[in-house]
């Protein structure tokens, strides 16, 4: 039987006040429903594709052109749903010719080397989260 007195009873005593005090800390009250994520059906359609801005600024032209006039910029981290793509010749060589992919959004046209692309709006997100 430990003494009242003894140090391995005072250690027993602090060791069960701070487990229990820990125990009721780590509690809280819950209103017992499951939250989920909001999600729109276009979000995980395996028919839409989503870019990701990855320059700092990309102007978005009228069409699929650097000479077409700006109607629009984009930052770097904001999601787009593609709406289409273009693939246009920029330079028609003598054995071979320079291709550019260029992808529709909402308001415009911008190219591909200023976003990356993803087969859903989730993967996205998670991506933006490592590009700041």
């Amino acid at each position: 039987m430990i003494k009242k007195n003894s140090p391995a009873f005072r250690t027993f005593f602090l060791l069960a006040a701070f487990l229990s005090s820990a125990f009721f800390l780590s509690c809280s009250k819950s209103d017992g429903q499951l939250k989920m994520q909001e999600l729109a059906p276009q979000d995980l359609s395996p028919r839409i594709s989503w870019a990701l801005v990855s320059d700092p600024y990309v102007a978005c032209h009228k069409e699929a052109s650097y000479e077409s006039s700006t109607i629009a910029s984009f930052r770097k981290g904001e999601i787009y749903e593609i709406k289409g793509e273009r693939t246009l010749v920029i330079d028609k060589g003598e054995k071979d010719e320079k291709k550019e992919l260029w992808y529709a959004l909402e308001e415009g046209w911008i190219p591909s080397s200023a976003v990356k692309v993803y087969s859903n709006k989730l993967k996205a997100e998670q991506a933006k989260k490592s590009i700041k």
